[in-house]
């Protein structure tokens, strides 16, 4: 239902006067919470926010565009003529902790005017974000004295199911979502629901403590070892903490903290010393992650609608892009092929069939899909936005958009990426093993053992078929 009529009533029928609730990237989303703060103040009802889904919080990056640009360089300052020149590093800030809504009762402003000092860079971003301050520690569950007992007698209503929630869109005047297939939708849409139906019997404590061990695992087991450039990371190559992350059932702190509790007690381990170093650096890149998703995540926070514009960001690179995105009537079919995975290149078909049956594809396989879809195709990269968001089953607005602008050349890189994708399967899919997995044209196709090479036997696998 309308959030704005729901969460009002049910804090006057549970007798509450504070409602405490997480922002979250997107503009619409951003546009409903200050909607109801202005519905809960007119019921006298205070309203709380803050952020948990980002690593940095919102109130300890800089205020001032200055700010920002000084922790960009902290070792540089300019002179008067312009010129830079050194300055003394900054001492560094101890952990302060997270805050619940007891301890600190507040509006957090993730308005787009709070950020529009910030690099649109995201290498710029990550080094002023690293110096302005630390990042939190973790906070405790809040007092039980905060928290609304009088939950009889309240009618939870009925949780519509995937196909209700489908209904409006199948049955529009267009009769389909975005131009494509109907049988394509109801493929996706049984698929999700098929590999949901597990998870729906856990409780959502069992689900937490789930997602708690999984990720104490992988960095304790698997991290240092992970080849997460590869196009398949079925075998523990990537973390997969992407669902748990968009759904809020883990926080990026919580990451960190693992991470970080795990490198201390490696550090203390007696007699590995040459082996601590590797592991302590190849750990650390579940944190660099987390900061790259922290720079799309305020980057939404602070583009607001323009998010969604054809050019979110003036690219720092030289503008090579075409002036204008083919018409969706004019590149319709292409856009069809390109998501149904008939694109005839071997490693994009594999990443599309993968993402509808299973809501995921690695990282490697989203960025050359991209690529197709933008550069060789030449159609709106919102397309393959929107797409991804019907698909992924760990979409997050920000982190989507963010990546699509980013890779179509239109975000905050300063690097004009155009993938070239054949080579790019030779390179991270050597065996063809991801192609062959999720690409049903090589069920018949049987690889001869007669090459003079291991690595011709599987060439046949990644050739482009008449693209």
């Amino acid at each position: 239902g309308n959030p704005l009529e729901i969460i009002p009533k049910l804090a006057r029928d549970l007798n509450v006067d504070e409602v405490a609730y997480n922002e979250v990237p997107g503009y619409y989303e951003y546009q409903q919470s200050e909607e109801l703060k202005l519905s809960l103040r007119s019921k006298n009802i205070h309203a709380y926010t803050t952020s948990s889904l980002t690593l940095a919080h919102p109130d300890d990056l800089p205020n001032l565009q200055c700010s920002w640009e000084s922790l960009t360089r902290p070792k540089e300052k300019k002179t008067k003529n312009g010129k830079s020149r050194k300055k003394s590093p900054q001492n560094k800030v101890n952990e302060v902790e997270d805050y619940y809504f007891d301890t600190k009762s507040k509006i957090t402003d993730v308005s787009p005017s709070r950020f529009q000092g910030m690099p649109s860079i995201m290498g710029d971003f990550r080094r002023a974000s690293r110096a302005a301050g630390p990042v939190r520690r973790l906070a405790g569950m809040p007092s039980e004295s905060l928290i609304a007992k009088a939950f009889c007698g309240i009618e939870s209503g009925e949780i519509p199911s995937l196909e209700d929630l489908i209904l409006p869109l199948t049955s529009a005047p267009s009769g389909s979502i975005l131009g494509l297939p109907s049988a394509l939708i109801s493929h996706i849409v049984q698929s999700s629901i098929d590999r949901n139906s597990e998870m729906q019997q856990q409780s959502l404590s069992d689900y937490e403590d789930h997602a708690m061990q999984h990720l104490e695992d992988f960095v304790t087991k698997y991290a240092a070892l992970a080849d997460r450039s590869l196009a398949d990371v079925s075998e523990n190559d990537s973390s997969k903490l992407s669902v748990n992350l968009a759904l809020g059932v883990l926080s990026p702190r919580q990451i960190y903290h693992c991470v970080k509790s795990h490198q201390s007690k490696m550090e203390k381990t007696e007699n590995q010393k040459g082996d601590i170093n590797n592991y302590i650096r190849d750990c650390s890149w579940l944190i660099s992650h987390m900061e790259m998703r922290d720079y799309f995540l305020f980057d939404s926070f602070r583009n607001g609608p323009k998010s969604y514009h054809t050019k979110p960001h003036k690219p720092k690179h030289l503008d090579v892009r075409p002036e204008e995105w083919l018409p969706f009537p004019q590149g319709l079919d292409a856009f069809n092929r390109w998501a149904s995975g008939q694109t005839n290149l071997p490693l994009v078909d594999a990443g599309i069939n993968e993402l509808i049956s299973t809501g995921y594809t690695s990282n490697r396989v989203r960025q050359n899909m991209a690529s197709v879809l933008s550069k060789d195709l030449k159609l709106d990269w919102r397309l393959g936005a929107e797409w991804f968001q019907f698909c992924l089953s760990d979409h997050c607005v920000a982190a989507n958009y963010g990546n699509w602008a980013y890779f179509s050349g239109v975000g905050g890189d300063p690097k004009n990426r155009h993938f070239r994708t054949i080579s790019q399967a030779w390179r991270y899919d050597s065996e063809g093993k991801f192609v062959r997995k999720w690409n049903k044209k090589f069920d018949s196709l049987k690889l001869k053992d007669d090459y003079r090479h291991h690595s011709e036997r599987y060439e046949v696998a990644l050739r482009p078929w008449d693209f």
